[in-house]
């Protein structure tokens, strides 16, 4: 009955206004198609990484460089699209960034695992310096093509269609990483999610975005001189004034929610492969019981955030995403790890469905680009702050006891942005 409703507005005649019916098609079939890239490619990056002997604090970095290289050059590319049109920024950062998914399918054929280590986090330090730069584009983008009316419904249906692509895609990346031996069987992996990622860039190419006045000169500008000019003009282009406005308070509540998600994240592998002993072949299960669980809990996403409102239901998902780090320290088999994971993506249904748009509630319309970069930057020191903190708690306290406190952080931020966010 849930599904049903999910889907009933998409296909029944007329029930999605003409004007953004194409847009939305190609927004859902880019998240799809993203899945297959997070299903595989991204989700069994770090436990790559873990089979080849990185340590931690390695895997931290692989977490944290993505969220450095926005850090820096989130402002910058904020200040850029007042100057230039989104869509065109989206696509040719997108174009680049996506590359190194193509270079990490290769990855596992040169050298031997302790170098493949050191040169995969310094390619992803190289490949997410357009991909900051992709992130607050895309954010851009929707919230132009998306009306705020449909914005729910819009993200509950990429959220399915992710969880769906996710599942599918983890299954046959387990049956591909049994039946194969390591470190030959991530080559497959990989290139599956390559060709996620390139697809993923076909549909958002697709879509049309509303026309945009730009200023003549601004527009004739060359990317050199836009960048000269926010340099020499930073205090202005930046717009720090809005870190003392009311969305000053917005910004910090969404860096103390990604600071206490990532905390305990760079654990996970180390703790799921060295400690419990999964195999792939139940990390893929895993994967796929988790984004069930996020499927089924956006088909809820329109009725509860109605009910709820998106600060309640980030806030609440935020409160049960900690049951996902405190079953897994307490697990002494697989069965356990699987539940962590189905609990964890009815969670993560709430709170990453929510999140976003509760951000949107919250951004100034007269300067919806630089608040979405400073999204961006609070956000990624949020992700910074927690993959190289929390591998440096794991090793004061031990894993296990690291990863029992660290839910309680997520479990007490989640009730304060329910109390006062």
């Amino acid at each position: 009955m849930a599904i049903r409703s999910l889907f009933s507005r998409w296909f029944a005649p007329g029930a999605l206004p003409s004007e953004n019916r194409h847009n939305f098609i190609h927004l859902v079939a880019d998240i799809a198609w993203y899945g297959a890239l997070n299903g595989s490619s991204l989700s069994f990056l770090t436990i790559y990484a873990a089979r080849a002997g990185a340590t931690p604090e390695q895997i931290g970095w692989i977490n944290a460089a993505p969220a450095l290289m926005t850090l820096l050059f989130s402002l910058p590319t904020g200040a850029l699209l007042e100057k230039r049109p989104v869509h065109s920024m989206l696509i040719r950062t997108a174009i680049l960034h996506r590359l190194f998914f193509l270079a990490l399918a290769l990855l596992p054929l040169w050298g031997p695992t302790s170098i493949q280590v050191k040169v995969l986090i310094v390619a992803i330090f190289l490949f997410y310096i357009p991909g900051a730069a992709l992130s607050v584009s895309f954010n851009a983008l929707f919230a132009e093509v998306v009306p705020a009316d449909w914005r729910a419904w819009v993200t509950g249906m990429r959220n399915a269609a992710f969880a769906v692509a996710t599942i599918l895609t983890s299954l046959l990346c387990g049956y591909i990483l049994n039946a194969m031996p390591f470190p030959t069987g991530y080559v497959g992996v990989f290139l599956i999610g390559f060709i996620g990622a390139a697809m993923s860039t076909v549909h958002l190419y697709l879509i049309r975005p509303p026309l945009r006045e730009y200023m003549p000169e601004r527009a004739s500008q060359s990317l050199a001189t836009a960048l000269l000019g926010i340099i020499s003009d930073y205090r202005r282009v930046f717009h720090f004034e809005l870190l003392s406005s009311p969305f000053g308070y917005v910004l910090l509540i969404m860096l103390g929610f990604h600071l206490t998600q990532y905390l305990p994240v760079p654990l996970f592998p180390v703790y799921t492969v060295n400690v419990l002993g999964i195999s792939d072949q139940y990390i893929s299960w895993g994967n796929a019981l988790f984004f069930l669980a996020v499927f089924m809990g956006s088909t809820q996403l329109v009725r509860i955030t109605r009910r709820l409102g998106n600060r309640n239901a980030t806030g609440l998902g935020l409160v049960l995403l900690s049951a996902f780090p405190a079953l897994l320290s307490v697990a002494h088999s697989p069965a356990i790890y699987l539940l962590a994971n189905l609990l964890g993506g009815t969670a993560w249904s709430l709170a990453g469905g929510a999140l976003f748009n509760y951000l949107l509630e919250q951004v100034p319309e007269d300067a919806r680009g630089p608040s979405l970069a400073w999204f961006n930057v609070v956000a990624n020191a949020g992700v910074l702050l927690g993959s190289l903190m929390g591998p440096l708690i794991g090793q004061w306290l031990g894993l296990s006891l690291a990863l029992f406190i660290l839910a309680g952080a997520r479990f007490l931020m989640g009730w304060i942005i329910i109390r006062w966010g």
